[in-house]
C-alpha cells in the first residue's frame, strides 16, 4: 500500500475478525472500478487465498476490443472455463477466499454485451452448467465509481487494448451491473462507493470494516 503496509495497521483499525469461520467473498464492478487491487491489498492482509481475473492473460480480449462481433464469443469462453477452473481448486480448499469478479458476472453482464442471438444462447449452455458446480459467495461487493473515475483509472494503468474501452461502452456496462444487482438472488449484493484511491490508509480501513460489518451479519 502507498505510505503504509497491511501489516502495519491494528487490530482496532481493522482486523476483520469473523470468528474463524470460512468466507468466500466476492468483489465486483466495472472495467476500472479497482477490483483487482482491493483483492490483492485484502488478501495480503487477512491471509485469505484469492483469484485474479486474468484479463491480462486472455489472448482474445485485445482483438475483442478490436473486432468485438468477431471475438466475443472467444473471450468470454476464455474467462469463464478460466473462472470456473480457479474456483473449484479454491472451493476444495479448507480456507476464506476472495473472488476478483465472480463468475456471475460474465454471465449476466459482460456476455449480454459481447454475444448475441445463437453466440450467446450457447454460451449460457456453458455458463448456466458452470455454476451449478460452484459454491456461491456469502458477500459480494460492488465497487461503484463513476464513469469520469473509470476511464481516467483505465488511462493511468495503461492496458494493452483497454485505450478502445469507451465512455458508451462503460455506461452500458454500468446500466448492465444495475440491472444485475436489482434481480440477482444467489448471494448477497451490497454497494460500496469507491471514488477514493484504496491504497490511502484511511480508504482500506474503512473498506476493511464496511466489509466485517456485513460479513458478520451472515454469522
Amino acid at each position: 500500500m502507498k505510505g503504509i503496509g497491511c501489516t502495519s495497521l491494528t487490530r482496532s483499525e481493522g482486523s476483520l475478525d469473523i470468528m474463524g469461520r470460512r468466507f468466500i467473498l466476492g468483489i465486483s464492478g466495472n472495467i476500472g472500478a479497482g477490483k483487482t487491487t482491493v483483492v490483492e491489498i485484502l488478501a495480503r492482509h487477512l491471509g485469505w487465498e484469492f483469484y485474479k481475473e486474468p484479463a491480462e492473460e486472455n489472448p482474445y480480449l485485445k482483438p475483442y476490443y478490436e473486432d468485438p462481433s468477431r471475438w466475443g464469443l472467444h473471450s468470454q469462453v476464455y474467462f469463464l472455463t478460466s473462472r470456473f477452473e480457479e474456483e473449484r481448486r479454491l472451493s476444495s480448499l479448507d480456507k476464506s477466499y476472495i473472488l476478483d469478479r465472480t463468475i456471475y458476472e460474465d454471465g449476466e453482464v459482460f456476455a449480454r454485451i459481447a454475444l448475441k442471438g445463437d453466440e450467446y444462447k450457447t454460451y449460457l449452455k456453458l455458463y448456466r452448467l458452470a455454476i451449478n458446480y460452484l459454491p456461491g459467495p456469502d458477500l459480494i461487493i460492488y465497487l461503484k465509481a463513476p464513469i469520469d473515475v473509470l476511464i481516467d483509472r483505465i488511462k493511468k494503468r495503461g492496458r494493452e487494448g483497454e485505450s478502445r474501452i469507451s465512455y458508451q461502452y462503460l455506461s452500458t456496462l454500468d446500466s448492465l451491473y444495475e440491472n444485475w444487482i436489482r434481480t440477482f438472488k444467489r448471494a448477497p449484493i451490497v454497494i460500496y462507493n469507491i471514488e477514493r484511491d484504496i491504497n490511502e490508509r484511511a480508504e482500506f480501513i474503512r473498506l476493511l470494516n464496511f466489509i466485517e460489518e456485513r460479513l458478520k451479519n451472515k454469522l
